[in-house]
């Protein structure tokens, strides 16, 4: 499908998808069999020429047979090939089939990931100060045995992202676990087929684009927080958070990646500036109408252009 930023002359209609209106303008465009194809362009992206265009995730049962995935059998980072979607724009999949941690299947609704108390009790050692905050050192020394030698010494220190072990586990407790759908699949926005809505739509932003659609989301509220951000894994971050705020009547954006991990493993194709905000689908057409109006229509806003 043809893609563009604005840089050619495109006819612009109304559609409407599974009963939702698409604020986000769809363009009628031509493929190379000069067959009219329709692809949806979001007005916050266009109006701020963003390097990184939105991009959409899909839960399905199916496996995509035109997609970028992992090799049979293997796992790794998903964030990886949610890069290569964001930067390349290359449609990309995860399946239950590639878990190779707990944090990625919590992360896109396939379960907690953890099988018992006891790998409740590893996580939270691990994600606060390794063999420092495990409560059953032996335990957790003998487990390291098993992983080699880089990964033994980044368990045996631990991620550090809690300050210790009750507080690690208390939020993986409160997690939002749910259990549905088979794959995940990233695509551009532009690149959505007519039946598609996204569980999740991710702006890839600098800091002035996180400036003007925090603005933006902040213009039609009255109290409390505004955006999101949980101390977890940069997949959970634009998976199981948005999930749970899909289902709030006051659905709120979800700000990341603040896990080195998930960052180390996307910074070959995005710069780190760089943040991840990703909300529901309903929340992205809200923040669509309401940019038509935005600063974004400012002289204020235009100096910055």
């Amino acid at each position: 499908m043809l893609y563009s930023q604005g840089l050619i002359n495109m006819s612009v209609r109304p559609n409407e998808i599974g009963g939702h209106k698409r604020n986000g303008k769809n363009l009628t465009l031509k493929d190379q069999n000069n067959i009219e194809v329709v692809s949806m362009q979001s007005n916050i992206s266009k109006k701020l020429d963003m390097k990184f265009p939105p991009i959409a995730l899909i839960k399905s049962d199916t496996k995509p047979s035109d997609a970028i995935g992992p090799k049979e059998a293997k796992g790794g980072c998903v964030m990886s090939f949610i890069a290569q979607t964001i930067a390349k724009r290359k449609t990309t999949y995860f399946g239950r089939e590639n878990i190779t941690c707990g944090g990625v299947s919590v992360g896109f609704g396939w379960g907690s990931g953890l099988a018992d108390e006891d790998a409740v009790d590893f996580q939270s050692s691990f994600l606060s100060c390794g063999l420092d905050s495990a409560p059953n050192k032996e335990a957790y020394e003998k487990r390291l045995g098993y992983m080699k030698k880089h990964t033994r010494e980044m368990f045996r220190h631990g991620e550090r992202i809690f300050t210790d072990f009750d507080t690690a586990k208390l939020n993986i407790k409160n997690r939002p676990v749910y259990d549905e759908g088979e794959y995940v699949i990233f695509k551009g926005l532009e690149n959505l087929d007519g039946d598609e809505i996204p569980q999740s739509v991710i702006f890839t932003v600098n800091p002035i684009e996180l400036t003007v659609i925090t603005q933006i989301n902040t213009s039609f509220r009255t109290k409390d927080a505004y955006i999101l951000t949980p101390q977890a894994a940069g997949c959970q971050a634009i998976g199981c958070y948005v999930f749970e705020q899909a289902e709030s009547d006051d659905p709120k954006p979800v700000l990341g990646p603040i896990d080195f991990a998930g960052r180390s493993k996307m910074k070959h194709f995005i710069p780190n500036e760089y943040l991840t905000l990703a909300m529901p689908w309903k929340l992205f057409l809200k923040l669509e109408e309401l940019s038509e109006t935005s600063v974004l229509e400012t002289d204020l806003w235009r100096k910055f252009i």
